[in-house]
């Protein structure tokens, strides 16, 4: 009997789990205005999704005694409630109310004096796009830039790699300095499981961001509120993490991952054993004291170990006509390793209504390792290019052999200490000031011991112009550094204009059906129309030791949101935009890098390097195909004059600079971007950007040198090399390494219709030629241009819990995402170029031997999510 009961009870619970029903509901806002657009989604239940429409009502369809934890979001906004349905009915639940007064629209840079911040991208499952890395997606949807995916280096508008401020819950965050190449990099600071909210300025950004030159990337990792965790796996490395609120007054983050994508490198031209292994973990803990007090650590240890032992490289070159082969044979090994420590721990207390204190501390630690013995034996062959010849694609003749060797033992130790406060202050509702104070520690100690010997005949041969045999290139030093620096920032920012409400309107409404068209004219009731201005102007102030140097820079931004107007009840969408002209000087105080010259020596009378920005913008909120969350479009059109330029030539992601201050630079464009559902329920992004940026060495000259024909003298290649004549030439300005006229992005996200759990990932990048020359510092040389950079990455995924998502039932836990990916890396097999290797045969000739990038590869991925 007890056994047909069982049975019995177990078949009505497996009815009534298959039994579903209705929740309608609406969002106001405290005053009892209608929301729209309204997010309304469960954490547990990632299927469920849904948006308030225009009058503020939502509709979910929810399983039969089941418990769901509903999160409503507007904007920064959260509401949460808890909805269990005891039969397969329609209910009706409360109103959510949000505690906000007046109709509350979606603008792109939020609507009070307490959200004036930069640009916040939308939400995008970065663990779940093709080679995923918060870097990696601002080069897809920001003005961000990269022609190498094995770098989570970025340059923005015609800026070096090392002139982006990164900011994680305010802290600021570095990276190690002797890292040579992309396969040394490893992870990078960033955790994408643990990411909630990105912002992204390309410039022209607020006086309360550091001292860089060209943007600042601003990271908001997960507040949580209940237990989560997330599990990553695939061919190149796991990953995972965990977040829980332990107590109302305590929650915490944690997340480790490891890489080691010997199996991507192997797609290199250069041939070898790959053994990188990285590793890290890191942690964020939150505690509320009080109130009005929060307490906050943050943690992370890093481990990059790269082991290399190169074998054969082989490299074809040239053109049609004239094609050549480049073939090298190693011994020896690399060894990198890089170990980095970061802490900090803020106390935030909200002093009164009106006050709100920070007090941070920070400090970073480098451990920091290149050793490296590389011989390498090289072959320089001419091709065969008649395709009616037996030997075509094969040498056909030597054109030079040789050998270099490559040696180093260098170390660097370094240890960054910050302290800093900021504040602010309400004055009222349309007014704030904000202020901040840092003092930093700097200390380095780099002992170098490098050097490189070239060989291009079968034996040592001179390499100067004094028949002295001699090494290639030799750096050895033993350098220390201790530099202090104060800085501090004062800010005020204001708003002004009004917002009117209940305007009885005549609307002109066109009706079309599958038979008929008509025009009818009713009166409706604007919700609001805006006409607001939003100021924002602080100026920064600082004062380096090392060099003794004090500056000032101001800066100013004014933001203009046009008239607008929201109907309640026709069903016409809502149109929102902005204009936004920004300002103001930006100077960069030299770091070690920029102190140490290309023989291993510090300038120490290196100032900073200064720059005036300004920055237009446009950005535009329109409605198109009945989407519930708005297209967005923006342009932003900008000018920079940079002047106490540092010179610098890029080897590889190594950033060399000159360590002085001997140029003026510039640089203007506009950048274009648009994204929004072009598929229902899922973003997808397009930018397209122009960009020119020269640099006129101060005193760059150089000398041409005829014969008695006229002709120039190229020594080494021309017949008659006898001078009768000659011209000294000012380079006058020349194109900065990062100068590339137009790069183009596409992250486009699809989902198989009628098949929602298979869904497709897009990323596509596109760079025009950047300049390059040869190897020999001089500036005015940098004037070639390699390829063109084109890589696409594909994403193929299939959510294997897509309508089978029960997050808690028969009391267990269960994945909330299961998602099993397939990814093709550079799906076109484009041969990109990173940099070139200059060759030398035994008549004297150079040539250009192109280092390419990986080549196409697969992975397989698992996330797992609860």
């Amino acid at each position: 009997m007890k056994f047909i009961a069982g049975i019995f009870f177990l078949l009505l619970n497996c009815f009534s789990f298959a039994q579903t029903g209705k929740v309608t509901g609406k969002c106001t806002d405290k005053l009892g205005n209608n929301l729209e657009s309204v997010k309304i989604f469960s954490l547990s239940h990632g299927q469920l999704l849904t948006y308030s429409d225009i009058d503020g009502k939502y509709t979910l369809e929810l399983k039969v005694n089941q418990e769901y934890e509903l999160v409503y979001r507007f904007d920064t906004l959260e509401v949460r409630k808890t909805v269990t349905l005891t039969s397969p009915e329609t209910k009706m639940l409360k109103t959510v109310v949000f505690p906000i007064q007046g109709i509350k629209t979606v603008e792109v840079q939020g609507t009070g004096i307490d959200d004036i911040k930069i640009q916040r991208l939308p939400k995008i499952d970065i663990q779940n796009l093709p080679n995923a890395s918060v870097e990696r997606t601002l080069i897809y949807t920001t003005a961000a830039s990269s022609n190498n995916e094995l770098t989570s280096n970025y340059n923005v508008r015609g800026g070096s790699y090392e002139e982006n401020l990164v900011y994680v819950n305010d802290f600021l965050i570095n990276r190690p300095f002797l890292t040579r190449s992309g396969q040394q990099e490893g992870l990078s600071f960033i955790n994408t499981a643990l990411v909630e909210e990105i912002r992204f300025s390309a410039g022209g950004f607020d006086a309360r961001y550091g001292d860089k030159l060209s943007s600042v990337l601003d990271i908001t990792y997960k507040e949580p509120d209940s237990l989560n965790a997330s599990f990553m796996g695939s061919l190149l490395g796991v990953e995972s993490h965990v977040a829980h609120r332990v107590s109302p007054r305590l929650n915490y983050l944690a997340g480790a991952r490891y890489r080691a994508n010997g199996y991507l490198l192997n797609s290199l031209p250069t041939k070898g054993a790959y053994n990188p292994v990285f590793y890290d973990a890191q942690t964020l803990v939150n505690f509320n004291v009080t109130e009005n007090l929060v307490w906050s650590t943050i943690a992370h240890f890093s481990s990059n170990n790269y082991r290399f032992s190169p074998q054969t490289s082989e490299t074809d070159f040239g053109t049609v006509n004239e094609a050549y082969r480049f073939k090298i044979y190693f011994d020896g090994q690399e060894q990198t390793k890089f170990q980095t420590i970061t802490t900090g721990t803020a106390l935030k207390w909200k002093a009164s209504k009106k006050t709100q204190l920070d007090f941070y501390a920070s400090a970073f630690q480098s451990n920091e390792r290149e050793y490296f013995d590389i011989q390498g034996q090289y072959f320089i062959n001419q091709l065969e290019t008649d395709p009616a010849k037996e030997e075509f694609g094969d040498s056909i003749a030597t054109l030079g052999i040789g050998t270099f060797l490559n040696h180093a033992r260098n170390k660097l130790n370094a240890t960054i200490v910050n302290v800093y406060h900021n504040g602010s202050y309400k004055i009222n509702e349309k007014q704030k000031l904000l202020w901040g104070v840092n003092f930093q520690m700097d200390r380095f100690l780099d002992v170098l011991s490098e050097w490189k010997m070239v060989d291009s005949a079968g034996y040592s041969v001179p390499q100067g112009e004094d028949d002295v045999i001699t090494l290639f290139e030799t750096v050895k030093s033993r350098l220390s550094l201790d530099a202090q620096r104060v800085s501090g920032f004062m800010q005020y920012n204001a708003e002004w204009g009004k917002a009117k409400k209940d305007y009885v309107v005549n609307v002109k409404q066109h009706i079309r059906s599958n038979k008929t068209s008509k025009t009818v004219l009713h009166t409706d009731t604007i919700a609001s129309s805006f006409n607001r201005f939003v100021l924002n102007m602080g100026v920064r102030a600082g004062y380096t030791d090392v060099n003794n140097e004090l500056y000032v820079t101001p800066r100013f931004s004014l933001v203009y949101f046009p008239r607008q107007y929201f109907f309640n009840k026709t069903k016409i969408r809502r149109r929102n935009s902005m204009i936004k002209l920004s300002t103001g000087m930006y100077y960069q105080p030299p770091f070690y890098r920029e102190f140490r010259t290309f023989d291993g020596k510090l300038n120490l009378n290196v100032l900073s390097q200064k720059s005036f920005h300004v920055v237009g913008g446009y950005d535009f909120l329109f409605s198109m195909w009945d989407r519930a969350v708005p297209f967005k479009f923006s342009t932003e059109a900008y000018y920079k004059y940079i002047w106490d330029v540092n010179p610098y030539e890029v080897d590889n992601v190594r950033t060399r600079y000159y360590a002085k201050n001997m140029a003026n630079a510039y640089a203007y464009g506009i950048d274009f971007n648009l994204h929004g559902e072009f598929v229902k329920g899922i973003e997808s992004f397009f930018k397209v950007g122009f960009l020119s940026t020269k640099e006129d060495v101060i005193g760059d000259k150089y000398t041409l040198y005829y014969n008695q024909a006229g002709e120039r003298i190229y020594f080494g290649v021309s017949e008659d090399q006898v001078v009768v004549d000659s011209a000294v030439i000012d380079a006058k300005y020349i194109p900065r390494p990062t100068d590339q006229l137009m790069n183009f992005a596409i992250l486009f996200q699809d989902n198989m219709p009628g098949y929602e759990r298979f869904s497709v990932q897009l990323g596509l990048f596109f760079g025009t030629r950047l300049p390059y020359g040869p190897p020999d510092f001089e500036r005015y040389k940098d004037t070639l241009r390699q390829k063109s950079y084109f890589r696409t990455d594909l994403g193929l995924s299939y959510d294997l819990l897509k309508n089978k998502k029960d997050a808690k039932a028969a009391g267990k836990r269960r994945f909330s995402d299961a998602i099993l990916s397939f990814e093709v890396f550079n799906l076109m097999g484009v041969n990109n170029v990173l940099s070139k290797q200059w060759i030398q045969d035994v008549s004297g000739t150079y040539y250009s031997i192109p280092n390419y990038l990986t080549q196409r590869r697969f992975n397989l991925k698992l996330i797992l999510r609860i």
